[in-house]
């Protein structure tokens, strides 16, 4: 997170945010019985296309659109550049790390929650809550 809010290296936010994630879905899953990101994800896509991806694809499909596979996998056949929004996909694949840091700890890091207000700041949290109402219970996070 300080990386990413100092604006240091949004490359290394995203290589870290992806290990990060890895780490904490497994033991999310594991150790804590709990769901991870990837999977209320799958279950969202389920009540949406009426279908559910296979755990595997959909995690590899997250990490094709947050930009991570693109930064920790590169084969000769693979283009020499990327194009994409290093900014957004920094933040988008913290967030997806945070998400299941605060389903095993809770949100008791200052500098956590500092990344949070400016979330809530910059996507209108309090529209989202409204918003968030009118969810169905089967696609809410367990």
């Amino acid at each position: 997170m300080d990386i990413f809010l100092r604006g240091l290296s949004y490359h290394a936010v995203i290589t870290l945010a992806g290990a990060a994630s890895g780490l904490l879905d497994g033991m999310l899953r594991a150790q804590a019985g709990k769901e991870p990101f990837v999977d209320y994800a799958r279950r969202v896509c389920e009540q949406m296309a009426g279908k559910t991806p296979s755990r595997q694809s959909y995690y590899h499909h997250i990490e094709m659109m947050l930009g991570i596979s693109a930064h920790k996998h590169l084969a000769e056949t693979d283009t020499e550049t990327v194009e994409m929004d290093l900014y957004e996909s920094a933040e988008k694949a913290l967030t997806r790390a945070i998400l299941d840091y605060i389903k095993l700890n809770g949100r008791g890091e200052p500098l956590m929650n500092v990344f949070l207000r400016l979330l809530w700041a910059k996507y209108d949290g309090a529209h989202l809550v409204a918003e968030y109402e009118n969810v169905p219970k089967q696609m809410r996070p367990r």
